[in-house]
């Protein structure tokens, strides 16, 4: 096997080389550079491609960002120059990685440019692929062989997780919540006054995949305050009241919202995790504030694709009737399932994540790095093993696929 590590020279190729010196197993560094002559061998079949829905996901991202790209006039030559680009890089990371021969791809997220076209590429030659992204759960780091959030190899069967035998400890008091770091152009907020009852809503970074490609109903911060507010007026309960945070590595301020509707409060200056502490709900689209919430013993609804959407542990909202809905049933005292939760997290610490930070790369991080790209570790053999189980099943006869499906299937 040989591990082909591709990045930016940025802070994720200082960890990949850092990284690669540690492990006992065949890898090697890829740095995006100039093109390269054998990719024009490629030309033809990168020209057959398909990037409409790479470029679409790219232009809603530029449009999170900046107004200005809600111009047709803007959005039409950016399309055309970057389905040429796209498929330039797609025919030289045919070739790069034809030459290479690698195994397997590693690569950091895998859903934004340029990644995304070299794993498009990869998935053309059939070369299996890792996915590094921040961890889940403090001191903790993520590398998945199916994606990263939503898309994660993250089971959201709360029987798989109520079922699921554990020799560690329960410990979730352990796992302290990591303040985030303000954005350098962020303005210093005083802490606000919270109310005494009130549900907690963080924003999110309005350009992130979370956004752009795990959100089917909601597209912005204001449509989520918006969603939200109108949700909360149904209630007709004036002394409930929703505390927005807007989110520290996002540069913008949405002061035209500070003093919109008498039941919001913006609490941009408090800690996040005394919010969550003194909050009676947290509303998120799918932001990990929502894994926080839950580690805080706090219920929580989503309202978008989140990798812990799991029945009994969070309620889910898909359209602002549901989530007026949720909220009810909030009020008329829905807990999640102690149990459920307790588990969901001793899974995520000790089967699913990556131990260490990878900002650190400890020994026991690039350890932990290796087993899982060696698929040594339990979580790798669950996989392994969900994936000879379905090879078994597509090799049978017809007939006896059909005797081995659930009888619910039929009805």
């Amino acid at each position: 096997m040989h591990f082909l590590f591709v990045s930016r020279r940025n802070v994720h190729a200082r960890y990949y080389k850092k990284l690669i010196t540690q492990l006992n197993l065949s890898a090697s560094l890829h740095i995006f550079g100039k093109p390269i002559l054998r990719a024009l061998k490629y030309l033809p079949e990168a020209f057959k491609a398909s990037f409409d829905d790479i470029i679409a996901t790219q232009i809603k991202r530029k449009q999170a960002k900046h107004a200005i790209w809600h111009s047709y006039l803007l959005i039409l030559p950016y399309y055309l120059l970057l389905n040429f680009v796209e498929r330039c890089r797609y025919a030289k990371y045919l070739a790069l990685l034809t030459r290479e021969k690698p195994t397997h791809l590693v690569i950091w997220n895998g859903h934004k440019l340029p990644n995304i076209t070299v794993v498009k590429a990869a998935k053309k030659l059939e070369i299996n692929v890792f996915y590094y992204e921040n961890g889940l759960l403090p001191n903790t780091s993520c590398l998945d062989p199916k994606g990263v959030n939503f898309a994660s190899a993250i089971k959201r069967d709360r029987n798989f997780y109520l079922n699921f035998e554990s020799s560690y400890a329960s410990d979730l008091s352990a796992l302290a919540l990591m303040p985030r770091s303000n954005h350098k152009k962020r303005k210093a907020f005083l802490q606000s006054k919270l109310p005494p009852r009130y549900i907690f809503v963080p924003f999110q970074v309005p350009h992130d995949t979370q956004i752009v490609c795990y959100s089917p109903w909601i597209n912005s911060m204001e449509m989520l305050f918006t969603e939200v507010m109108t949700a909360i007026e149904k209630l007709n309960d004036p002394e409930l009241k929703v505390v927005f945070k807007e989110h520290p590595s996002w540069h913008k301020h949405y002061s035209h919202l500070y003093k919109k509707h008498p039941q919001a409060v913006f609490a941009n200056g408090n800690v996040t995790a005394d919010l969550i502490e003194n909050a009676q709900a947290v509303i998120t689209i799918n932001s990990t504030v929502g894994l926080e919430a839950l580690l805080l013993g706090r219920r929580v609804i989503t309202l978008g694709q989140a990798c812990y959407n799991i029945d009994e542990l969070v309620l889910h909202a898909r359209n602002n009737e549901e989530l007026s809905e949720k909220i009810s049933q909030m009020n008329q005292g829905w807990q999640f399932n102690a149990q459920l939760r307790n588990q969901f997290f001793n899974y995520l610490k000790h089967v699913y994540s990556v131990q260490g930070r990878w900002q650190d790369c400890s020994k026991e991080h690039a350890d932990a790095v290796e087993k899982r790209l060696l698929g040594l570790d339990v979580f790798s053999q669950q996989i392994n093993e969900v994936k000879d189980n379905n090879e078994k099943h597509r090799n049978l006869p017809v007939v006896e696929r059909a005797l081995k499906r659930p009888q619910a299937d039929y009805f």
